[in-house]
């Protein structure tokens, strides 16, 4: 399809036959034969490209390409001529100064004219790039402003579709009645560039949707969804490059060696524990056998608790050895219901020693996941509430299932996560407590990521933290490595 519209100015009869004949086979091309000519119909009609012989009987070719660069909104100037007078070459040598193409121009000013359109449409995007990060400087006091989901909502959606490369956006709301378009328009699941969908509520119910066709502007647009979950209380996980933290300092480096370390002990320790359950399985295996030959029914019950309990272990370990040594996640269909009474076996008495847990109703769908990290980050959720919560404060652990994913969220009653660290407490290290190593939610981020689901935060109005993991119920691909 011919898109650029080019103007060819010469008194030369030939010479705009040839030019026309030549460029018309890519190229929208009209042509006059002087400068009074040219200035006139670029006074009323938009050009992409304008080509002028330097030499003519009224405007020179100089005059004319001044009046377009003055004119026409940043068109691609060629000036065609057999010779250079004094005046011409300054004007060649200027900051802004037009192409040159000399007589005879054999294949020059197709080369010529294809790579000014394309440094055009390089500038284009990069001014586009610029602009769109500076018109975000006062994003977030405008979100700060919204005082309902639909205000939020039209903020969001009116900025986005002002960024280029965008080509729709609207924001939706689930409900048990299905999907109702909030603000903007329709935007399809299938077409060209990307798509994303993303939640703007800890609920997952009012979501974000658009279309592009440029990675800066599907970042710049999930960049605003993040900055909404924030005005609405959500602090996601957004796991950093390797490089970006190794460029912090030798402090940091220290930091990723101790967690490299600890990996490799890890490996090694999961391999012996491994060994030991199994041992424990076997001996366990024996009481059952004497067990069901006359033991009463409640040791019976609790043998055959402790033999489920042992091979829950030595899977658990194996698959973290597994992972730790080769970074083979195994993913397969678990339902939700089973993947809970996990987690409780796994979890559930730590956090009884410290506060009730109470286990909202569960679905019996399944989701795709790899069982074991999943089980960890869910593991490690509960215990960090259980350590939050007041004595006799209650943990709640619910699950919520939607068309395209599944929610879990952990609540407590304890303070929040403490200001000092909320930016940061999906990083390493980031804890503002002497117990344990400060890794566990930065453990958690990485796994979600590499699950391909999302870990946020926020403080729940009338209790304590609430942390909230989404997991897709169909696999999809996941992101790259960190680092790659």
């Amino acid at each position: 399809m011919k898109t650029a519209r080019i103007l060819v100015v010469d008194d030369d009869d030939h010479v705009r036959e040839a030019l026309v004949d030549e460029l018309s086979e890519s190229y929208r091309v009209e042509a006059v034969a002087s400068g009074t000519e040219a200035i006139d119909v670029l006074a009323h009609r938009q050009y992409d490209v304008v080509i002028s012989d330097l030499k003519m009987p009224d405007l020179d070719g100089l005059e004319v390409l001044e009046f377009a660069r003055k004119h026409q909104r940043d068109v691609v100037r060629v000036l065609l001529t057999g010779y250079l007078d004094e005046r011409a070459h300054r004007a060649l040598m200027t900051p802004d100064a037009p192409y040159k193409v000399g007589k005879p121009w054999h294949d020059e000013i197709e080369v010529v004219v294809r790579r000014g359109l394309e440094q055009r449409e390089l500038a284009r995007r990069l001014f586009a790039s610029v602009e769109d990060a500076l018109s975000l400087n006062n994003f977030d006091e405008e979100l700060a402003s919204t005082r309902t989901p639909l205000e939020l909502s039209e903020s969001i959606v009116r900025r986005a579709l002002t960024v280029e490369g965008v080509i729709g956006c609207s924001t939706i709301v689930r409900t048990d009645a299905g999907e109702q378009l909030f603000t903007g328009g329709s935007v399809s699941k299938t077409g060209p560039g990307w798509y994303v969908d993303l939640p703007l509520d800890i609920e997952g119910d009012l979501r974000l949707r658009a279309r592009g066709v440029t990675d800066s502007a599907r970042q710049l647009v999930q960049y605003m969804a993040h900055r909404a979950q924030r005005a609405c209380g959500i602090l996601e996980a957004r796991v950093s490059s390797v490089s970006s933290v190794v460029g912090a300092g030798g402090a940091r480096t220290n930091q990723l060696m101790r967690q490299a370390t600890v990996g490799a002990l890890s490996s090694s320790l999961l391999h012996d524990l491994a060994s030991t359950m199994q041992a424990l399985s076997a001996a366990l295996n024996e009481i059952t056998l004497h067990a069901e030959t006359g033991a009463s029914p409640e040791l019976a019950e609790a043998v055959a608790d402790a033999n489920a309990a042992g091979d829950e272990a030595v899977q658990l370990f194996v698959q973290m050895r597994k992972f730790i040594r080769d970074g083979d996640v195994t993913i397969k269909p678990v339902r939700v219901d089973r993947l809970v009474e996990r987690v409780v076996k796994l979890a559930g008495g730590y956090v009884r020693e410290r506060a009730q847990l109470r286990v909202g109703e569960l679905p019996t769908v399944e989701m795709v996941v790899g069982e074991s990290l999943f089980l960890q980050v869910l593991a490690n959720l509960l215990r960090n509430a259980a350590n939050a919560s007041p004595k006799h404060g209650v943990v709640d652990l619910k699950a919520k299932v939607t068309d395209d994913e599944i929610m879990f969220s952990v609540v407590d009653d304890g303070p929040g996560v403490a200001k000092e660290i909320a930016s940061t407490m999906f990083e390493p290290f980031a804890s503002t407590s002497h117990e344990g190593t400060g890794l566990g939610l930065a453990i958690s981020a990485y796994v979600m990521q590499m699950l391909g689901g999302t870990i946020s935060y926020r403080k729940d109005p009338d209790r304590g933290a609430c942390f909230t993991v989404c997991v897709p119920r169909t696999a999809r691909p996941a992101p790259p490595p960190i680092g790659d």
